[in-house]
């Protein structure tokens, strides 16, 4: 049973929106799963965002238990901080 639900978890789609000012944390803007995260994403997308498919399940649940407008937790400012890095290589690349 337990295993039947750690799956059907996987199959969830998750999506998370975060912005960051330049100092302090970034902040939670919107969470949603399922048909609320392919809105989420679809609006992410006609602004310009690019959507990384393979993010870490476990930074979106953590994720997910932060209240919209509020600071990410400490916990998790390294695994936002590498994708945040990464996506930024990954436009530097584009751009060259």
């Amino acid at each position: 049973m337990a295993e039947k639900q750690a799956d059907t978890l996987k199959k969830i789609l998750r999506a998370c929106a975060l912005e960051y000012s330049g100092s302090g944390a970034p902040v939670v803007k919107a969470y949603a799963e399922g048909d609320a995260a392919r809105r989420l994403l679809e609006i992410a997308r006609r602004h310009g965002v690019e959507i990384k498919p393979d993010q870490e399940e476990g930074l979106l649940l953590a994720l997910k238990s932060v209240k919209v407008n509020t600071e990410i937790p400490r916990e998790i400012y390294l695994a936002v901080a590498r994708i945040y890095a990464y996506l930024l290589n990954d436009e530097k690349k584009q751009a060259d």
